[in-house]
């Protein structure tokens, strides 16, 4: 067991300190190494909101990676045995017109949520936090499973001769807004709260 244990977290390790830890490189260490997708999927996040809110200047790229390994053993002994919940699978369609409505936006962008289209390090804390409560969730749940690739929503079906594919890039939280033509205005004033 312990064999096992201090392999993934070599695998782990050596996906933390990649050169590039772009989307092409999660996505060959999740084929590599299905077994630790959850993992990887965490610590890709991890590194990816610690990276967008600190300033990368030469010397503090030490201290970075430095962080990035202590949230890497963190995230790697706490949630390692935490499945990754969807928190849009048990709510009901009135549910989520209630919760458009509470947080003022188009259900293009409940939408952008549940199809986890939208980058989660482009949304504003409050906005992140606001949403989870309305889903009945934590935000760190809502981030873990907003870091999975982009998925078609439930229930879309086509006539077609070959099965539909998600999107494979994320957009920003503001080009959802903007696709979903959300007032200047209100943009704004959800944009405004970024950390």
């Amino acid at each position: 067991m312990t064999d096992s244990h201090d392999a993934a977290e070599d695998i782990l390790l050596a996906f933390a300190v990649e050169p590039r830890r772009d989307s092409a490189t999660l996505e060959r260490y999740l084929k590599a190494y299905p077994d630790l997708a959850d993992q990887l999927i965490d610590l890709s996040l991890e590194l990816r909101l610690q990276h967008a809110t600190e300033e990368m200047t030469a010397p503090t790229d030490e201290a970075w990676v430095e962080a990035s390994l202590a949230a890497f053993r963190v995230a790697s002994s706490s949630q390692a045995s935490e499945p990754v919940v969807d928190p849009f699978a048990s709510i009901k369609p009135v549910e989520l017109v209630a919760i458009r409505q509470s947080l003022g936006v188009p259900s293009g962008v409940i939408r952008g949520f549940s199809s986890r289209l939208v980058d989660i390090v482009s949304v504003p804390g409050s906005f992140i936090d606001a949403l989870a409560q309305e889903l009945r969730t934590t935000a760190d749940n809502l981030r873990r499973f907003m870091a999975g690739p982009p998925r078609l929503e439930l229930g879309v079906r086509y006539k077609a001769d070959k099965a539909p594919a998600a999107e494979q890039e994320k957009i920003s939280f503001e080009d959802l807004l903007k696709q979903n033509k959300v007032p200047d205005e209100q943009l704004q004033r959800l944009l405004a709260s970024r950390d």
